[in-house]
């Protein structure tokens, strides 16, 4: 009896441990999705209102900065001639393929607006000062228009041309409910001013927001997780589940928004309590990613939020939440079949199930540190798992997944994905005592469509190769190489913020990969490089931002090359 009775409790503790080690694997797969569904998210959140603000800066561009230190920056006159003005307005229409409505109230009463509805389908609206409101329909620019309506319509009047004028910079309306189309929609609008600071009037893009609802109910969230999009104080925006963001009330001539707490769904009313309970009790940090665990009716429940903030007046809150057990089921099996093979190790002897336990665990919790790492983008760590039944097969398909995301096949170089991922965790782990400082290269490799379209892509793929493995080469250990795509690839300089030190890496890489490379039948190939760089933090405080600008300054050098051959 006695050892009956141990042989149970050390099978009884071997089960424990295991279902410790199964939650843990449970928790991290589950925040895993969760990271990955948010950052999809803050992705859609970013591309609808950089629609809108991209089509406001096409109409009334910005002012330039200048090179030189104290010159004023340079400003684009605003037209006051309204065909200019008309051109303005279809070149924004045309910038997004998302129907877009973007207009320009002045300060006399004229008024111009041209929205796209469809495809090939243009409502063009323009007021005379002190006129009416003549709204028509046309196919595009240059097209026969239709006029449907005669309004009494003054823009002076009208809550985005105040709030504009009231403000007196770029403002972001409240969300209202389209009338027309019973969907929600948002404008940016900024007041116009002419050289002598006279006010010419309010320039406004409009969007809709049903877009985002249809981008959130495509997300792989699993059987019972919901993502939702709601403002500060719960008003929702866009959710995932298929149920309505406002209710019409009276004779259906009034619409109101519905907030999360009035959700049909429970995750959705818990979610929300629980991101309003975190933020009572902390301060609000915009762009943030946070992750909160709690219970909902006993089931252990995963969620997280992000605050998008726009110094605009923009403050939205995105947010995701998922019952841990909808992840059980990929992690159960494993660890009954670990747990039958423990049970069999300890009724062999004590000693044999007692190294098994620690075998099992030991590796159960670097596949666990493993996952960890590829959620996160930290180096994935040494697995070292030599064993042959399922949890070495896990292991190298973690090896193989880790490959996967993080390389180009064909280079063998970092992939885009896997450089950003990387970047960003060296600064999440940085701080004012060890701060990060790196540089970007963006090189765009010139002649190589000749090798392609001459000799094959076979041989166009060999220049690859060589051209990856030549950069590979000229790089110090701490720096890294990613293919961009196609022909393009970034180079990842750590520690470098001086320019010329940068440039200076730039050429040596250039004149490397100036270097002829052997093909088929002794053929020999000369590519050259376009190189664009770019330093953190001095040209941006993200990686988008520095790849844009070492983009640009690539094409600059690319025109370069161009004019000096010709």
């Amino acid at each position: 009896m006695p050892f009956i009775f141990l042989m149970v409790c050390l099978a009884l503790t071997i089960g424990w441990f295991l279902y410790r080690a199964g939650d843990d694997a449970t928790e991290v797969l589950a925040r895993n999705a969760l990271m990955e569904v948010m950052g999809r998210v803050g992705q859609a959140i970013d591309r609808q209102t950089l629609s809108a603000r991209e089509s406001l800066n096409v109409v009334a561009p910005p002012p330039v900065p200048s090179f030189e230190p104290g010159e004023a920056p340079a400003v684009l006159p605003f037209p006051k001639d309204r065909k200019q003005l008309e051109e303005r307005l279809w070149l924004a229409n045309g910038l997004f393929d998302d129907p877009s409505y973007v207009y320009f109230g002045g300060a006399d009463g004229s008024f111009l607006g041209i929205k796209q509805e469809t495809r090939n389908r243009f409502m063009y609206s323009v007021r005379e000062p002190d006129g009416k409101n003549y709204v028509s329909y046309l196919r595009g620019p240059g097209t026969e228009m239709k006029l449907t309506a005669v309004q009494d319509y003054d823009p002076r009047t009208r809550p985005w041309y105040r709030q504009a004028i009231e403000s007196g910079r770029e403002t972001w309306s409240p969300v209202y409910t389209d009338f027309r189309l019973k969907h929600l929609g948002i404008n940016l609008s900024k007041p116009i001013f002419d050289a002598d600071g006279s006010l010419m009037g309010v320039a406004s893009s409009s969007i809709g927001l049903r877009q985002l609802t249809e981008f959130l109910q495509q997300l792989p969230l699993g059987r019972n997780g919901v993502a939702f999009v709601a403002e500060l104080k719960g008003e929702m925006i866009a959710t995932s589940l298929n149920e309505p963001l406002h209710e019409i009330k009276g004779n259906g001539a009034e619409f109101t928004r519905l907030t999360a707490q009035q959700s049909k769904s429970p995750l959705v009313q818990q979610a929300f309590a629980e991101v309003q309970r975190h933020l009572a009790a902390n301060p609000a940090e915009p762009g943030r990613l946070v992750l909160l665990g709690a219970r909902s009716e006993g089931t252990k429940i995963e969620v997280a939020f992000r605050l998008h903030h726009d110094p605009a007046g923009l403050d939205w809150l995105a947010i995701s939440a998922a019952p841990r057990s909808d992840f059980l089921g990929s992690v159960t099996g494993g660890v009954y079949q670990t747990l039958l093979l423990g049970l069999v190790a300890v009724c062999l002897t004590f000693v044999i199930g007692f190294l098994l336990l620690r075998w099992v665990l030991r590796d159960i919790r670097k596949l666990t540190l493993a996952a960890k790492s590829i959620g996160n983008g930290s180096p994935f760590p040494a697995l070292n798992i030599d064993r042959n039944d399922e949890i070495g097969q896990l292991a190298h398909s973690f090896q193989e997944m880790e490959r996967n995301l993080r390389t180009d096949r064909l280079t063998n170089v970092l992939n885009r994905d896997s450089l950003i991922a990387q970047i960003d965790f060296r600064r999440r782990n940085s701080s004012e005592a060890n701060p990060l400082q790196f540089g970007l290269l963006f090189i765009d490799l010139d002649r190589f469509k000749a090798v392609n379209d001459e000799h094959g892509h076979d041989e166009g793929d060999k220049v690859l190769i060589a051209i990856a493995e030549r950069l590979q080469h000229t790089l110090r250990h701490d720096d890294s190489v990613a293919r961009f795509g196609g022909d393009e690839f970034v180079v990842y300089l750590h520690g470098v913020s001086d320019m010329e030190i940068a440039r200076s890496i730039a050429d040596k890489i250039r004149h490397s990969v100036n270097k002829p490379i052997e093909g088929r039948g002794g053929q020999q190939y000369a590519v050259d490089a376009s190189v664009g760089v770019s330093l953190y933090p001095a040209d941006g405080l993200d990686v988008e931002t520095l790849l844009r600008v070492a983009d640009s300054r690539m094409f600059d050098q690319k025109r370069l090359h161009r004019i000096l051959s010709v």
